[in-house]
């Protein structure tokens, strides 16, 4: 895990969860627990962010990379994590991003 990547090289990848209301805490602890004990422990992970969306119904998920090729790595890995079953409840929608400007 490291940020000696520089920025502009990185490979950023939103995921947008839909959570049904009233389910809000329960899906941020599952997603929580599974960046915080597998996805952050991968090679090349740097940080993420979950944010919860302030009008309910849904959760965002923004993480760095070294490298796409790193999240691809971790992508296969968590193809037989036994937490994505119910993560995928949540019918995760992910988008890859690089960056290509930076303000403030």
């Amino acid at each position: 895990m490291s940020a000696d990547v520089p920025v502009l090289e990185r490979h950023i990848v939103v995921v947008h969860f839909s959570v049904p209301d009233g389910e809000e805490d329960t899906a941020l602890q599952k997603i929580g627990d599974y960046v915080a004990s597998f996805l952050s422990q991968q090679p090349g992970f740097i940080t993420s962010r979950l944010h919860r969306n302030k009008d309910g119904g849904g959760l965002l998920h923004y993480a760095e990379w070294d490298s796409e090729a790193d999240f691809q790595a971790a992508g296969v890995l968590a193809r037989e994590h036994p937490d994505l079953p119910a993560l995928l409840a949540y019918e995760p929608s992910g988008v890859g991003y690089q960056v290509e400007r930076i303000f403030g």
